[in-house]
């Protein structure tokens, strides 16, 4: 009678975190963001029409564009640097979420992909003209373990997430029967 011994499942690895994605924050988190995601947001808020009239609102609306932004380099320029400075980037692995400064890479929190229930998808003022998202990760009680803000797509992140999630948890199962049969 011939016995199975047990195989490797690809890509599993009882001990190796890989590195899945790295998500950099838009600068719509920072309070200067805010600040400029607001003010062209005026010029989003111009309301379209039909006809002559359109045409003359959508100049309007484009020259509101044009103008702000040109006074809000200076801003963009400030808070793209605060971002790099003193903002931090988010790591997706097969086992966790991390999350790191930009300068030295230090490890500023860190959530398993096991603990993660729910994900939450919020918006700040000032974030619907970057069009991002914060991305609230949380567990069966509805406690937020993190929150990974101004994320350009969160919904695509979010499905990435869960997607990590979904396969860490029948790896994991996986392994269990594995050294089980052992």
């Amino acid at each position: 009678m011939a016995t199975a011994i047990a195989q490797p499942i690809a890509g599993v690895s009882a001990n190796r975190e890989s590195e899945i994605e790295v998500i950099y924050p838009a600068i719509a988190g920072g309070f200067l963001g805010g600040i400029i995601g607001n003010v062209m947001g005026i010029a989003a808020g111009v309301p379209s029409g039909k006809g002559i009239a359109g045409t003359v609102l959508l100049a309007v609306q484009l020259t509101l564009y044009v103008a702000l932004g040109a006074a809000c380099i200076p801003l963009v320029l400030l808070a793209y640097v605060f971002n790099k400075v003193l903002g931090y980037s988010y790591v997706l692995t097969n086992r966790s979420v991390l999350q790191r400064s930009f300068l030295g890479g230090s490890l500023h929190s860190q959530v398993a992909l096991g603990e993660i229930s729910d994900i939450e998808i919020t918006t700040e003022s000032g974030y619907e003209f970057h069009r991002v998202g914060d991305l609230n990760l949380q567990n069966a009680q509805g406690t937020t373990l993190m929150t990974i803000t101004a994320i350009p797509y969160p919904e695509r992140l979010c499905q990435i997430i869960f997607d990590a999630r979904e396969a860490r948890v029948q790896s994991d199962e996986s392994l269990a029967t594995i050294q089980a049969r052992g």
